[in-house]
């Protein structure tokens, strides 16, 4: 089969996504604005070419004609995020293609702190994903939330998450060595979704000297960078807890493991999710998670049995989930199990490779023999 994947080349979801189907004997091509080697695919800059003498016509006719060009090669084309490639112009476009739009998140709920959309790219997302010929989500909470931007039915989104390499993120929980080390030396605690509002790194920070109270020796590490980084310095300071924090800059994905493996608890404050791979890897590495109660955190993180679910802004509410954790080891440790065995189960990239294609094979075959988009509405979109 014959893929293309209109995407952020950079993005390590991509680059799982394309390893997996190309090494089961598929052609991958990947169309970015900001090329960088996908490892199984080729990768080409989205560039519509200039009038020529056997090109004359203005812009929107010839972003149409290469538009066209990649429904002809391709017996499939994926737009991951609802960027604005063009597609949504001229139903004739793509009448007869197969063609699949998979939101993200950001791209259908506008995260706080940031310049939301204007309302004519909102209206041109919402164009795309009733003119597909099939719509994804990464889980069954955010599914919802693109039924409704869109105006599509619900049952007719196919949910295919994106997944955690087992082979990468390994659980260390039951080490003799591991065991060992988190019996001699102070609690850790981790956040590695990075500095932005969205993410609550203000909501943790305030949490830190609640949960110091009870355990004055515990240890904070703090990956990433993003625009809140500053005022989370600052507060710290104010707050008397730098001692408490390790600031570490933003890491490669593959070293990820690396920190996860040293933390007894991962905390995710998040204002906003569309899934959570963040706890996903977590729990692959057998870690707990604190996680808002919000989104697609519902869905990757399993209250009470893989990690604890807190309401979202509330400093006092993520202190007592962590301080809740800390006090328990057997409680750290069956959670970690189980989050483990709930990654292994039904989210191993390996297997959601499998999916992907199928789900490709379903689209592309349905098409073939004339049917209709199942996520097509009459109804006019507001």
């Amino acid at each position: 089969m014959k893929i293309c994947l209109f995407a952020d080349a950079q993005s390590v979801h991509i680059h799982q996504l394309v390893l997996g189907i190309a090494s089961r004997g598929h052609a991958v091509h990947v169309v970015t604005h900001k090329p960088v080697p996908v490892p199984g695919a080729t990768v080409e800059r989205f560039h519509v070419p200039g009038p020529s003498v056997t090109n004359p016509r203005r812009w929107e006719g010839r972003r149409s004609n290469y538009l066209r060009g990649f429904l002809r090669r391709f017996e499939v084309v994926n737009i991951h995020f609802l960027q604005d490639w063009g597609f949504r112009f001229h139903p004739p476009l793509i009448e007869k293609a197969c063609l699949i739009a998979s939101a993200w998140g950001s791209d259908i709920v506008d995260p706080p702190g940031e310049i939301p959309a204007e309302a004519e790219l909102t209206q041109r997302r919402r164009t795309l994903l009733r003119r597909a010929d099939a719509v994804t989500a990464c889980g069954p909470t955010f599914a919802g939330m693109v039924a409704d931007y869109g105006g599509i039915a619900a049952n007719h989104i196919d949910i295919l998450p994106f997944g955690v390499d087992l082979d990468i993120f390994r659980s260390a929980a039951t080490t003799r060595t591991t065991a060992l080390r988190k019996r001699l030396e102070p609690h850790r605690i981790g956040f590695f979704k990075g500095f932005r509002e969205v993410y609550g790194p203000t909501f943790l920070i305030q949490a830190i000297p609640l949960v110091r109270d009870r355990f004055p020796e515990v240890r904070f590490e703090l990956v990433g960078d993003g625009p809140q980084f500053a005022k989370c310095r600052e507060m710290a300071a104010t707050l008397g807890i730098q001692s408490a924090i390790e600031w570490i800059p933003r890491q490669p994905h593959n070293e990820l493991p690396k920190l996860i493996s040293r933390w007894d608890v991962s905390v995710i404050p998040s204002v906003q999710e569309a899934f959570g791979v963040a706890a996903l890897e977590s729990s692959a590495m057998g870690v707990p998670v604190v996680a808002s109660n919000v989104g697609g955190l519902c869905d990757t993180v399993r209250h009470g049995e893989t990690g604890l679910l807190v309401p979202p802004r509330d400093p006092q509410a993520i202190a007592d989930g962590i301080i809740k954790l800390l006090e328990n080891v057997e409680l750290r440790q069956k959670m970690g199990r189980a989050g483990r065995e709930m990654v292994e189960a039904d989210y191993n990239w390996s297997d959601l490779h499998d999916r992907w294609i199928s789900f490709y094979e379903q689209v592309r075959d349905h098409l073939t023999v004339g049917g209709t988009p199942d996520c097509l509405v009459e109804s006019a979109v507001s």
